[in-house]
Formats: C-alpha cells, sequence, structure tokens
C-alpha cells in the first residue's frame, strides 16, 4: 500500500489549491467553447466576396486560472504589414472542470483583458504522486489524481473569430 497520496491527501492539496486560486491569486479568463454541431456547413461572405467557415461558441464560462504571459514578438509581414503574436499559457484546475462539465480543446477560446487567445494543444500530465487514479493498475484506484489542465495558447485577432460583445 502507497504512503502518500491517499484520497484523503489529495482533498487536502484540491483545498490549498482552490483557496489560492479562488482567494489569493484571483485571475479570471472568459472561456469560449467551440461549438461543432452548429458550426458545420454554415458560411459567411466577406467584404471581398470569399466564402470562410463560420465557427459558433457557447456562452462564455468565467474561470478562475492560473497565466503565463510570452512576451510579445512582432512579425513583419510583407502583405499586411506588422502582426503580433504572443504564446500565453492557462493553468486550470481539472476538478472545477469537471464540475461544470468542461473539457478544453484545440480551437476553443480564451478571452483575458478583452484579447482572444486560441488554444493549440491542452496537456493533462501533472499527476499527484506520478499516479492518475483514474487509470491505476497496480494500487488502486484511491491514489493518485491529475488535478491540472494546462492548455498552451496563441493571441488570434477577434475580426477571425466572428465574436461580438454584447451591450450591457
Amino acid at each position: 500500500m502507497a504512503l502518500f497520496g491517499s484520497s484523503r491527501d489529495i482533498s487536502f492539496i484540491k483545498k490549498i489549491n482552490n483557496e489560492l486560486l479562488d482567494n489569493v491569486i484571483q485571475q479570471e479568463c472568459d472561456y469560449y467553447k467551440y461549438y461543432l454541431p452548429e458550426t458545420k456547413g454554415k458560411t459567411v461572405d466577406n467584404v471581398y466576396g470569399e466564402a470562410s467557415a463560420q465557427k459558433t461558441y457557447y456562452t462564455p464560462t468565467r474561470l478562475t486560472c492560473l497565466l503565463e504571459r510570452g512576451d510579445q514578438e512582432y512579425v513583419q509581414d510583407d502583405q499586411f504589414g506588422i502582426d503580433v503574436n504572443q504564446p500565453y499559457t492557462f493553468r486550470f484546475l481539472k476538478p472545477k472542470l469537471r464540475e461544470i462539465n468542461l473539457v478544453p480543446n484545440a480551437g476553443d477560446i480564451i478571452e483575458v483583458r478583452g484579447a482572444y487567445y486560441e488554444i493549440d494543444q491542452v496537456n493533462e500530465n501533472q499527476f499527484v504522486v506520478g499516479r492518475d487514479g483514474d487509470y491505476g493498475k497496480s494500487v488502486g484506484s484511491e491514489f493518485g489524481e491529475s488535478l491540472s489542465v494546462i492548455c498552451v495558447a496563441h493571441y488570434t485577432r477577434i475580426t477571425r473569430l466572428q465574436i461580438t460583445k454584447g451591450r450591457y
């Protein structure tokens, strides 16, 4: 039997993580989940008469997270001028995502301070004591758990997303 990583230890870690994110760090973002069934087959004509796929998103959900901002990079484009790129890393608590039944995927959008970021990668590889309780074969399901979901995203323009802000 394992000495550490029991359900009691994991419960303590979850409680500390929740308190840190909700009461101390208090970084929030709006999460736009990509809605595939509504998006299929929809096209929109742009100003130039070209058809492009119109993506549809669910109503945004406000989440607490831990943000890691990358440096802004300015890229010279011969056709359109200077473009900006900024990588972001969003760290979410998996138990909180489970509560609201949210599974992050590539292509989803996260808004922070009026800027929009499209998710490129979703990583879920940080386990308490190196074990995932959902797939425990040697020790048992009461030891170890996956507690975080890490999303790596890049800056994207709002005009590309067809997201419009409502009036408040």
